[in-house]
């Protein structure tokens, strides 16, 4: 009896043992790694508002009529730019600094395209004014008028586009308006002269009249004197 029941005490842990051998262990439990967030790019404010300010000062003197490839470029970089800005802020400051360059090179050259046709009008002008001998006739007109365009010239070379563009037509106009004056002289001496001469012309013409007319009395005016 006692064998017996040693023998079902040794099968048991047997069986015990050999389910605990044949059991698959249990896996080790891998520790989750969070990846680091990707740091986000600061809105390119800066770049923005230097982007708008350049494109105001071309839009000032209409630089884009001088330079339309530039200033397109710098439109479309522009509109990317605002588009992009607060979703995806790194392509928004590279599309803001193309506008930014974009817009420079139409100040540039387009600003040199404007001034020098600025300074052709105004200089124009001048030879109308000087072919009417105006720097003598109307002296303070186109004396002022001077001013503004020496003036211009000085501002062009500081780079004041708006300044320079301001005082070349206001030295166009100036030079205009003694062109005006000096012929209004001009005329008005002209219209004196041919006074004159018609006067002159109608007492030479009276006085032989008068003096046929004594002839035809059967006077001599040669012998009455």
């Amino acid at each position: 009896m006692k064998k017996a029941l040693v023998f079902a005490l040794v099968a048991a842990v047997s069986v015990i043992v050999a389910s605990c051998a044949s059991a698959p262990a249990k896996p080790a439990e891998t520790p989750q790694v969070t990846a680091p967030e990707t740091p986000t790019a600061p809105l390119p404010e800066a770049e923005l508002a230097r982007a708008k300010e350049l494109q105001q000062k071309a839009d000032a003197n209409h630089l884009g009529d001088f330079d339309t490839e530039d200033y397109t470029a710098g439109t479309n970089a522009l509109t990317a730019g605002q588009d992009a800005y607060g979703k995806d802020n790194a392509a928004s400051k590279k599309s803001l600094d193309q506008a930014a360059d974009s817009f420079t090179a139409v100040i540039d050259k387009g600003g040199k395209a404007y001034l020098a046709k600025a300074k052709d009008e105004a200089d124009t002008s001048r030879k109308a004014a000087d072919d009417l001998k105006a720097s003598v006739a109307v002296k303070d007109e186109y004396g002022t008028a001077q001013d503004a365009y020496d003036k211009a010239g000085k501002e062009g070379e500081a780079g004041d586009l708006g300044a320079a563009g301001t005082d070349y037509a206001s030295a166009r106009d100036g030079f205009n308006a003694a062109a005006a004056s000096a012929q209004e002289k001009k005329d008005r001496a002209t219209r004196a002269m041919d006074a004159t001469d018609k006067a002159m012309t109608a007492s030479e013409k009276n006085a032989e009249d008068a003096q046929k007319s004594l002839q035809d009395e059967g006077f001599n005016p040669s012998s009455a004197q």
